[in-house]
């Protein structure tokens, strides 16, 4: 262990630090920094990031940016740790403790970590900090580069003999973990399980490298808009939450130097983009438009490899009979001699050229399943190792490498190897001229972390070399497994995923893991073969129904099983669906051929931004906190939401983010942020929503819309219109013809509350409307001069060929203005700024400030009535509603022996919070300050609030309806005495947001003694 640098004598350094700071370099040890750790500064060029130094960290601060948020960097000092802030808030740490936030094994297989600092340096726009370690004889110096929107972290532990080198973080403070990819976990990932978020569930993916067959990038973005990269060519450890410990740990199995890029954004987006403009976005799609449009039917899961020339032949013409499309049937495993041979069997397959010519006459491609590896038993495999071309074993460089597969004990095919490739690649074009087949499906990997690269190459060129080889055949929507370098994501493959089971699980990992592998960069995503194929029973109908639903609202579908009949590969026994699965299987098949305009529309935008089609909800509203943990929705591109039912039942929960959303469904106009709960989704119903305010909703309302569904929508805007009582406001009237046909006497009206007046200053009516016509009115809408504060419906109904009628209706804000209010009514304040009152009948209004309302601050605004409350009293008002820029901004009720100076006793207040539901607070001792507290849950408007008074009991009651109430919480409060004040309280609770207000709006406010 070295000696810590810091002394007693820090002042005395801190004056050596302060002179260091006029020159360059900077450098500095945790003693240097003054007694009353002011900090101290440096920054290299004007408008750069700066460094400065306090008792127990080095900071680096890059200010914000065009495009850019700016961000902190703490480096604590006493114990190693790296700490983002972003605006003053913590958006990413490292772990703490025992854990370590760089750590690494020493030669004998323990943790070890990085202690305290020992020595740092400012330089060429790099902090260098140089720390102690819990190895003897081994120090960690970490190189930290600060950029606009990201910074990087080199790091390497100098002596010791390292074996790994890892970076472990908190998962809690950056919010929730993304990315990865396809995620090994305790609870059988990929194959069944995919969390999502992945801090939701636990990941222990220990072979997580380049190599790996599963699609996987080192590379994880979090809820509040930070990213961590590890540049590196080796095997990761990787695990998040294991063992639920909170914890994400990301080691690299080499001694050199860890790099690391950690990204800090404004949104998780931004922090996708920052990502591929490192890696690549697609330079073209290897699918086609009707590689898009239709299934590809494959037999693997059908028949897995007990598959013969007949059978192929009749589950083609089951498909094809019963009207359930496709481009390609694709003949899988199990058709060779051997593997590895190239050559057909005989014995299943003796007409190879007449299957063909059948299967085309259907009007299908033909393509097969084909790999690398060649079985040792196999003809093909003692020539290549005559002639060099397969790849030799790490251990033994002399002897070919043999891996183990699902298949046997093989060799693969050295790509690195020109002649090997040549040799390869000649006989697949010579078998796929000889027997008319369209494509192929590349299966299994192009290298294994047992074998050796070729002379000249490293584990990660393989993906490049497979990359190229595949670009050169049409993979017919089966795309190829390639990840982690530049290549892979240029390509522009179709991602297939990891083999899946046949249950709801895996059907809800099916989707989770397409929103994982397309935000890391592989955008052209299909789910496994719908209905599974992981060698388990067959699907039942209802998970095989609802996987071609979900598969419809994904980029490609990718088939196997018949909806006609299967096999259970378990019993050996024919599986017989009925004529609904039938006719439910082809309905998804049509809803996705009919949306492919718009997903091609989709591919083209992917290849000009990067950006993923299938995205989580969040991509596209960042500030929709509840879209971050939503499992089994999706956006479409920017139109489309998904919201396919993953599970038994026939109803569901959706959640709309905010904009306006048609429900294709249903025919009707919804405005979100909103839950619909008990949404009905019976067997038939694919929930599906578009927002139309997006680019692309025409196309994707015309593809999705039932025939069932109202033709027309009526739509008013702006979705919530504000105004003052009897002051004139303008909205507008949106009727619009979805329908295929053309729809007759279409009128808009609106429907008014009691004493308001509209006039139309544009048309109302129209003879007929086409498929996507529109007919815009003008309104000027005046509300009555003793209109209500608060909400009032606004309804736009439009009617069209003779009796059908739709609606919508938005909230019209009658606001409140600053004024007085009358006797016996009185007003008092204990905040800084000026607060402002209002009052119109049984309505009341409060504007003010105030850091805190709470024991430590006693700041707000108040109406009240003195003197109304008696020893046995009940205060009772409807908060209406509550507007702060502080999410605990708060509004309520309240009673006091003298409401002017509560420290007089008495003192109790029930509020709401901007965000985070009810408090129940009273001053226990009598000396004007809360000091306790209950309530919680969920924040509603409108609030019925009631205190009562028993004497010194006080008990606090909230109701949603004004009927049915809940205790928050009693409380003893014995400095109350005699008749005492009740009132409406508010404050903005603004000390983390200065200068901010509150505006709370009362009704129906009453004392009863």
């Amino acid at each position: 262990m070295h000696p810590r640098l810091s002394s007693p004598g820090g002042p005395l350094l801190a004056v050596a630090l302060t002179a260091a700071l006029l020159t360059a370099p900077v450098t500095g040890s945790p003693a240097a920094a003054t007694a009353d750790a002011r900090p101290t500064a440096a920054t290299a060029t004007t408008g750069g990031p700066k460094v400065s130094r306090t008792a127990d960290a080095v900071t680096v601060s890059q200010p914000a940016s065009a495009g850019a948020p700016g961000y902190t960097l703490d480096v604590a000092t006493d114990e190693l740790a790296l700490t983002t802030r972003r605006s003053g808030k913590t958006v990413l740490a490292t772990a703490s403790g025992d854990t370590g936030a760089l750590r690494f094994t020493a030669a004998d297989g323990t943790w070890q970590r990085a202690t305290d600092v020992t020595d740092w340096t400012w330089k060429d726009g790099v902090l260098t900090v140089t720390a102690d370690s819990t190895l003897d004889g081994a120090t960690v110096e970490a190189r930290i580069t600060p950029r606009a929107d990201r910074y990087q972290l080199d790091w390497d532990v100098r002596g010791g003999g390292p074996k790994q080198l890892g970076l472990a973080y908190d998962l809690s403070s950056a919010g929730h973990w993304y990315g990865h990819g396809e995620a090994e976990t305790p609870q059988g990932g990929p194959g069944v399980n995919q969390p999502w978020p992945l801090d939701a569930g636990e990941v222990d993916h220990e072979t997580f490298g380049p190599a790996s067959y599963n699609m996987i990038d080192p590379f994880w973005y979090t809820s509040k808009s930070t990213g961590l990269r590890v540049d590196t060519g080796d095997v990761m450890d990787v695990r998040l939450n294991k063992g639920k410990d909170g914890l994400g740990t990301f080691t690299v199995e080499s001694p050199d130097t860890y790099k690391a890029t950690v990204f800090v954004e404004s949104t998780p987006l931004a922090v996708y983009r920052d990502y591929i403009g490192i890696v690549g976005k697609p330079a073209k799609s290897d699918a086609t438009y009707e590689q898009y449009a239709k299934p590809l039917w494959n037999s693997w899961a059908q028949f897995y490899t007990k598959i013969d020339q007949e059978k192929l032949l009749d589950y083609a013409t089951d498909l094809h009979d019963n009207g359930l499309d496709g481009h390609t049937i694709q003949l899988d495993d199990k058709w060779e001699s051997n593997y590895g041979n190239l050559t057909w069997d005989p014995k299943t397959f003796p007409d190879p050229k007449g299957l063909s010519q059948k299967i085309h006459d259907m009007g299908f491609d033909f393509g097969i399943w084909v790999t690398l590896w060649i079985n040792l038993d196999s003809e093909n495999y003692q020539y290549a190792v005559d002639n060099g071309y397969l790849l030799m074993d790490a251990k033994d460089t002399t002897k070919p490498c043999e891996v183990t597969w699902w298949n046997g004990q093989a060799g693969i095919i050295d790509l690195a190897n020109p002649d090997a490739k040549a040799w390869y690649e000649g006989n697949l074009k010579t078998l796929m001229d000889t027997y008319d087949i369209d494509g192929l499906k590349f299966d299994t990997r192009f290298f294994d972390e047992k074998c050796a690269p070729r002379e000249g190459h490293q584990a990660t060129d393989y993906q490049k070399l497979g990359t190229q080889l595949a670009d050169e055949f049409d993979l017919q929507g089966a795309g190829i497994r390639v990840h982690w370098n530049q290549t892979a994501h240029e390509a522009g493959f179709v991602t297939r995923q990891v083999d899946k089971g046949t249950g709801w699980d895996s059907l809800r990992a099916s989707a989770t893991q397409n929103l994982a592998i397309s935000t890391i960069g592989y955008p052209f995503v299909e789910s496994d073969m719908i209905g599974g194929s992981g060698g388990q029973p067959a699907p039942s109908k209802d998970v095989l129904v609802r996987w071609a639903q979900s598969a419809s609202l994904m980029p490609l579908m990718y088939a196997s099983t018949s909806p006609v009949d299967t096999n259970d590969t378990t019993t050996g026994q024919k599986v017989d669906y009925d004529q609904e699965t039938v006719d439910l299987y082809r309905q998804a098949i049509k809803t996705h051929e009919k949306l492919a305009p718009y997903i091609w529309d989709q591919v083209q935008s992917t290849l000009e931004t990067g950006d993923p089609i299938m995205r989580p909800l969040f991509f596209d509203f960042p500030k929709d906190e509840a879209s971050y943990t939503v499992t089994d929705e999706w956006m479409l591109g920017p139109a489309v939401l998904a919201a396919p039912k993953l599970s038994t039942g026939a109803t569901r929960s959706v959640h709309l983010p905010p904009g306006t959303w048609y429900d294709v469904n249903q025919g009707t106009v919804i405005r979100g942020p909103k839950t619909l709960k008990g949404y009905a989704a019976p067997l038939g119903v694919t929930p599906a929503f578009v927002d139309l305010k997006a680019e692309g909703a025409d196309k994707a309302i015309k593809a999705l819309k039932r025939d069932d569904a109202p033709a027309a929508s009526v739509l008013i805007t702006p979705d919530a219109p504000s105004t003052d009582a009897g002051k004139p406001f303008e909205v507008t009237t949106e009727v619009t013809n979805w329908g295929a046909r053309t729809i007759e006497n279409a009128k808009a009206t609106l429907d008014l509350p009691e004493g308001w007046t509209a006039k139309a200053t544009g048309p109302t009516t129209a003879d007929s409307l086409k498929n996507g016509a529109t007919l815009a009115t003008t309104w000027t809408v005046t509300p009555a001069d003793d209109a209500r504060w608060g909400s009032h419906n606004l309804t736009g109904i439009a009617t069209y060929n003779g009796s059908t009628k739709v609606s919508d209706t938005v909230q019209a804000q009658v606001k409140a203005a600053p004024g007085s209010v009358q006797e016996p009514y009185l007003t008092t304040d204990t905040t800084s700024e000026d607060p402002q009152y209002a009052q119109a009948g049984d309505q009341f209004a409060i504007w003010a400030g105030g850091q805190d309302l709470s024991g430590w601050r006693d700041e707000k605004g108040v109406i009240y009535r003195d003197d109304a409350a008696g020893e046995k009293a009940t205060v009772q008002a409807q908060l209406v509603s509550q507007d702060s820029a502080s999410p605990v901004g708060k509004a309520g009720v309240a009673l006091a022996n003298d409401l002017t100076a509560p420290e007089k006793g008495g003192y109790a207040v029930l509020v709401m919070t901007q965000s985070y539901g009810l408090e129940f607070m009273t001053d226990s001792d009598g000396d004007g300050k809360l000091d306790t507290w209950a309530g919680g849950g969920s924040t509603y408007h409108p609030a019925h609030l009631k205190l009562t008074r028993d004497g010194a009991t006080y008990t606090a009651y909230a109701s949603k309806d004004g009927e049915n109430w809940s205790q928050v919480g009693t409380a003893q409060v014995p400095s109350a005495t005699g008749t005492g004040d009740a009132g409406m309280v508010a404050s903005a609770a603004n000390v983390n947001y200065p200068g901010e207000n509150i505006e709370a709006v009362f009704s129906g406010f009453s004392v009863t003694s």
